[in-house]
């Protein structure tokens, strides 16, 4: 218990919570990261696997790839199936390199979290935030056991349902929240990759796919009717259907033990702008993106590298102006970012996802998606180009 102040105080110790503070960290800005889950819990949140090219850049950047370079599993390859064709797209043919890997989330942030630890980080872990007050003029985060942090700036980076973003007016954001119809269950199962690359299936009965996320466990999803949850696809229905739904012969993916299963819910959300005077959001406080094309995770650390910058520059001197207008400004930049994601996680959603049945013009918007396929097979130029934003950008240099 006791007040502790600091210049920056980050709710979350996810990706770009912990993202940030090392950044700030290593720029000589006073930074405290605040997270209601202990260390053992920190680490154990499987989530999302794919780490695209900025990323990667990101955590090189930072000196905390070694594990990552070491046991990650290169991303080199998709492909897509449907009516028994199969689209490939290789990136160290069409790109020339393959620079994403995929590495489970949970591991980002064991290397993050040692690392800020390591130099020195200030981090008070199994302290749920309660509130959000105003000292001042200045922020400030109470925590339940009784600390409070005072800040200069306070970041949200707890995901939507933070306490911070709750604390805040929802009169101040103009939010888009769009339900996209389509749910996936997504198992983690005991049993190797069939391909040595992701695969989307595209079948009548619905999407099946193949996510890679080490030698021997696969993540594999397939869409599930309304209605239906967990309990409606026990093991053996599960097995026959990614089967059936992938176009594979029998004993090609080999059944093991699943290890998770949970229905995903494809989801866009959007809140605009990015802060709220001394209060910055990133990440799915922010905006939430289908997993379609795995780009939650990288547009999270993405805001965070860029709020760093921003925010360093403020602390040391860099840049003039008040914080109300380094965040307006910082929240301009992501946004822009954020909806050219949003439109490629939208294009990536049609096309693994035919239209739902009593959809106007459902036959029309079916034969548009197999031209976008068609397109990806047989147009180099376009197929080099799709690559390029399913890859990423690359890591802005002043970062």
């Amino acid at each position: 218990m006791g007040t502790i102040e600091t210049q920056v105080a980050v709710v979350g110790a996810g990706p770009a919570g912990l993202t940030l503070a090392t950044l700030l960290h290593e720029r000589g800005v006073d930074c405290v990261v605040v997270d209601k889950f202990d260390h053992e819990q920190l680490v154990a949140r499987a989530r999302a696997g794919f780490l695209e090219r900025r990323t990667v850049q990101l955590l090189d950047r930072l000196g905390r790839s070694k594990r990552l370079r070491a046991e990650g599993l290169p991303h080199t390859a998709c492909e897509f199936r449907y009516d028994g064709e199969v689209v490939r797209l290789d990136y160290g043919e069409l790109c020339g390199d393959a620079p994403s890997f995929v590495y489970p989330q949970q591991e980002v942030v064991a290397d993050l979290l040692e690392g800020y630890q390591a130099a020195g980080g200030s981090v008070l872990l199994g302290h749920p935030v309660v509130g959000l007050g105003d000292e001042r003029g200045l922020p400030v985060v109470r925590c339940a056991e009784g600390t409070v942090v005072r800040a200069e700036v306070v970041v949200e980076a707890a995901g939507q349902y933070g306490p911070v973003r709750g604390a805040l007016p929802a009169e101040a954001f103009t939010e888009y929240d769009v339900r996209h119809g389509v749910r996936l269950l997504g198992v983690l199962a005991q049993t190797p990759p069939f391909a040595p690359h992701t695969v989307y299936g595209q079948h009548g009965d619905g999407f099946a796919g193949q996510m890679l996320r080490s030698p021997e466990v696969t993540r594999l999803y397939v869409e599930v009717a309304e209605g239906e949850g967990v309990a409606d696809w026990p093991e053996e229905r599960l097995w026959r259907e990614l089967e059936g739904r992938l176009a594979l012969p029998p004993g090609v993916l080999r059944r093991g033990p699943v290890l998770e299963r949970s229905l995903v819910e494809m989801r866009t959300r959007v809140v605009e702008p990015m802060h709220l005077g001394r209060v910055a959001l990133v990440g799915d406080a922010a905006h939430i993106v289908p997993p379609s094309g795995g780009k939650g995770m990288n547009l999270a650390m993405a805001d965070a590298a860029d709020l760093a910058v921003a925010l360093g520059r403020y602390f040391c001197g860099g840049a003039g102006g008040e914080v109300g207008e380094v965040l307006a400004a910082y929240s301009r930049r992501r946004l822009a970012d954020v909806w050219q994601v949003q439109e490629f996680s939208h294009f990536m959603l049609h096309l693994q996802h035919g239209p739902r049945p009593g959809t106007p013009d459902a036959e029309y918007l079916e034969r548009l998606r197999r031209a976008r396929l068609f397109r990806l097979r047989e147009d180099p130029a376009y197929a080099r180009a799709f690559l390029e934003r399913y890859m990423g950008p690359e890591l802005a240099p002043e970062i």
